[in-house]
């Protein structure tokens, strides 16, 4: 058998016996062969006549699991030219499709012809451009009035553009403006002549009828003005001068009743005054998401609360006891408005002052019941939910004082609530024991704290909103982060009562745990990229991470591990390590080897504009790492070169 060394297809030429190539020894094979992944080659002519073509490749494996070739497939640009750049969207508008190098793989002029830059395109911008290659979704409009419409294309790392006149698009509008016109135009005439009418017809009436009217109105409008001591005059005893009258008898009504306002006004502006101070001290007293509890680390956290009136006795608390405890505490006071309010203060300060002392969450509300039963003639009481979380082992020791008990969500599971004891709430009775429970949180878990002006909140039928529809809506909020937990719920209970009044306080609090970062060691050389890209591909996926930035990550990780592979070591060899874990909104990747120092950011940005025969070698993929990434940094620590980036993965929906 017979091998044509320069081809990469194996169909026999015209008239000569059939020739095979090695597959082997491809490109494409070769790669496929090392990541074992899906791909598509660069477009290259075809060697029999038909155009230009690229190839599709994908791994297959024997019995056991372990890879025993590659599959291609040819594809013609004509086919991809036909199936999209052909269809036709109007004049002078079409669809074209972009590699991840910014080279058009059809172009509208020719499929077969030599494949063009993005660049190249004298409509568009460089950030249009820039916006494209990026992986972005969106609609531009560049400087020479063309609409650019691009997407990614997920599977293949290419981009779909529509390219459109702005003519073509606002066209349609011309026609309404000359209806438009038209319409104006009739209406105008109309109101001339109705204006004719009325004034032909005023000038026989006015004596008669309207001029008694204008002098009642002059008169109304000095009263109305403020003069209320003005009268008005009273010149007939027809209908108009019984109306007359009767305004001069409502004037001295107001000049009454506007006295008695004046004095309730104050009052009432004296007691708004006092409410609104009672309002921002109580908002003051509740924690704010500010440092330390900022993108920490090791959880992300959230909390609100609506009073339904001025001021509420519902309260939350969160706080360091020491660098390793966080304390977490939902309450509700029984009543509502000041008085309520004012026992909130008393409570929130004793929980807190001895939880800083140490000790179990129910020992602390032992002691802070003791003190809450000591003068407590208006015999208020609160319910309270306190529990002392450990960060580095993720570890909850709780009790619960007649609260609500808490919804937990596990990382890949669904919201539950947790079963644990019930004590008697807090300021009933003094020298009350209360029970302590222990749970655990993992990686990724999420905390739900509430109180019943949550489940308990009324719509215009007199239907409770139930613990049963709040899990429920909470299921909906899987992957969000902290705050946007919160929103979606604080949303769902609005719309639930709709227009019924707020009943009670509606309070909540969500902490999503992150414990410890998740790390991987291997040997620095490119064999080991499958095993590298699987471990951050099952982090992510375990986190919910979206598809599309799945593959923006995964080519970042792909280009800093090789780049490593390639530079760190030389001949000696060595290892690298890759470090994964959650930051608030956004998933950090740190890459450490401990080979020569070498910056890889410090290489200039290519110049995507220039042709890729015009632009300097190298740079291009560190270029698409920064595009990709939300940040990228380097350090050189203790004799190890260290590279983090992040990526924000809020919502891929957006």
């Amino acid at each position: 058998m017979t091998y044509d060394a320069h081809s990469d297809l194996s169909l026999p030429r015209e008239g000569q016996q059939e020739v095979y190539y090695d597959f082997t020894g491809s490109s494409w094979y070769l790669r496929c062969a090392r990541t074992e992944t899906t791909g598509f080659t660069d477009i290259y002519d075809d060697h029999y006549g038909r155009g230009k073509m690229m190839t599709a490749f994908a791994p297959f494996y024997d019995a056991e699991g372990n890879f025993a070739g590659a599959m291609g497939l040819d594809i013609l640009i004509t086919d991809l030219y036909r199936a999209i750049v052909a269809i036709d969207m109007g004049r002078g508008a079409y669809a074209f499709l972009v590699d991840h190098n910014g080279k058009l793989i059809s172009s509208p002029d020719s499929p077969n012809a030599e494949s063009a830059m993005l660049s190249e395109d004298a409509d568009i911008t460089p950030q249009i451009a820039r916006e494209i290659l990026a992986g972005r979704t969106s609609v531009s409009l560049s400087d020479s009035d063309m609409y650019y419409a691009y997407t990614p294309i997920r599977s293949t790392g290419w981009k779909l553009c529509i390219k459109i006149p702005r003519s073509l698009v606002l066209s349609p509008l011309s026609y309404i403006y000359e209806n438009m016109n038209l319409a104006l135009t009739v209406l105008l005439l109309s109101f001339v002549i109705i204006y004719v009418i009325v004034q032909i017809a005023g000038r026989k009436f006015s004596e008669r009828l309207v001029a008694p009217i204008l002098r009642l109105g002059n008169d109304v409008d000095k009263i109305s003005g403020g003069d209320l001591e003005h009268t008005a005059e009273i010149v007939s005893n027809d209908e108009i001068g019984d109306l007359a009258r009767k305004f001069n008898g409502m004037t001295a009504s107001l000049r009454e009743y506007i006295s008695n306002l004046a004095d309730v006004t104050a009052e009432k502006e004296r007691i708004g005054a006092e409410l609104n101070i009672a309002t921002q001290i109580q908002a003051d007293m509740l924690p704010k998401i500010v440092p330390p509890f900022l993108n920490h680390e090791a959880f992300d956290i959230s909390a609100t609360m609506y009073p339904a009136k001025e001021v509420g006795g519902d309260f939350y608390d969160f706080f360091m006891t020491d660098e390793n405890h966080l304390a977490l505490v939902m309450a509700d006071v029984s009543g509502k408005g000041v008085p309520a309010a004012l026992f909130m203060v008393i409570a929130k300060t004793l929980i807190k002052n001895r939880a800083m002392m140490g000790g179990t969450p129910g020992e602390i509300l032992h002691d802070v019941n003791n003190q809450l039963c000591e003068g407590n003639d208006s015999s208020l009481f609160v319910t309270v939910w306190l529990g002392i979380l450990e960060l580095s082992t993720g570890k909850v020791i709780a009790s619960n004082a007649g609260h609500e008990p808490p919804a937990v969500r596990r990382a890949g599971g669904k919201y539950e609530l947790l079963d644990a004891a019930q004590n008697t709430a807090v300021a009933i009775m003094e020298d009350m024991n209360f029970e302590d429970s222990e749970f655990q949180l993992e990686h990724l878990d999420t905390l739900y704290l509430y109180t019943d002006g949550v489940t308990e909140a009324t719509n215009s039928d007199r239907e409770l909103y139930g613990s049963d529809r709040m899990i429920d809506e909470l299921n909906r909020t899987l992957g969000a982060p902290a705050d946007e937990v919160l929103g979606i719920m604080n949303k769902s209970v609005m719309n639930f009562t709709g227009k019924a009044p707020q009943f009670d306080d509606l309070t909540m609090l969500c902490l999503q745990f992150f414990g410890s970062h998740e790390e991987l060691t291997v040997e620095a050389n490119t064999e080991r990229l499958h095993d590298v890209i699987a471990f951050v591909d099952e982090y992510l996926e375990k986190w919910g991470c979206p598809m599309e930035f799945i593959m923006q990550i995964e080519l970042a990780v792909e280009e800093i591990f090789v780049n490593i592979a390639s530079y760190a070591y030389k001949d000696d060899g060595g290892t690298a390590k890759i470090s994964i874990r959650h930051l608030g909104k956004d998933v950090e990747i740190i890459f450490t080897d401990s080979g020569t120092p070498h910056n890889p950011l410090e290489h200039e940005d290519p110049d995507i504009t220039l042709g890729a025969d015009e632009r300097d070698i190298g740079g291009l993929g560190i270029y698409i790492v920064k595009q990709s990434m939300n940040s990228v940094s380097y350090e050189y620590i203790d004799d190890n070169n260290v590279l983090k980036m992040r990526k924000n993965i809020q919502d891929a929906e957006e």
